[in-house]
């Protein structure tokens, strides 16, 4: 396997509808197949290949306070106040919850949700008022309207999908991989495992409604 950080994609080749090649800022990669796993940037990977997405983007924000003595050993999230609070080994207070209301490729931080983020975080541990905030930050999510993943197949032959994880994609990364390897490597046999995950799910209203496993926080 190689990585090659800095590369962005910026055309896919497509002929006949069979996806030949990937076309990037430094240079052209011939490939008899390819997998699309670009989280946030999902739809957009989806727009260049001609593929009609039901993915929308969200950022989705955190933030962490000063350290503190342990106090906290388990996460703890309120469906309530859609807010989840973390120590972690160096005493450090994570705090993050609801993404913003609206769909946005922006991963700039934003004082709205921090302001709602800190009284959330304040009303599960009242000690917070007094804490020093140190970092904040933000990331893109890819959303689909029934919160489920998109794995299998796409409408360009030998072009694969692993899409719309959202907030909750890393829980899922091992039997993502190994699921993802198994179609690629049968050349395109999905697997029983991820056929209801199947794109054309929308079209034929199908949808897997898997809110409550991304957590009411997020």
């Amino acid at each position: 396997m190689e990585i090659h950080q800095l590369t962005e994609v910026q055309e896919l080749v497509i002929e006949n509808g069979t996806i030949k090649a990937v076309k990037t800022n430094r240079g052209t990669i011939q490939c008899g197949c390819a997998v699309q796993a670009v989280a946030g940037m999902s739809s957009q990977m989806m727009k260049k290949a001609g593929i009609r997405s039901p993915i929308q983007t969200f950022p989705l924000q955190a933030m962490v306070t000063q350290p503190f003595k342990p106090f906290l050993d388990p996460l703890v999230s309120s469906s309530a106040l859609h807010c989840y609070v973390q120590q972690t080994s160096r005493g450090e207070v994570v705090f993050g919850g609801g993404s913003d209301p609206y769909p946005l490729f922006n991963s700039r931080s934003t004082l709205d949700l921090k302001e709602s983020l800190l009284a959330h975080a304040i009303e599960m541990f009242p000690f917070l008022a007094n804490a020093k905030l140190m970092r904040q930050w933000a990331g893109i999510t890819d959303m689909t309207p029934d919160y489920s993943p998109i794995m299998g197949l796409s409408p360009v032959r030998n072009y694969y999908l692993d899409a719309g994880w959202g907030t909750w994609g890393f829980k899922a990364t091992p039997i993502c991989g190994k699921t993802m390897a198994e179609l690629v490597a049968s050349g395109g046999k999905v697997p029983e495992l991820i056929k209801p995950f199947a794109l054309e799910r929308f079209s034929t209203f199908q949808q897997v409604n898997e809110m409550g496993a991304t957590a009411a926080s997020h």
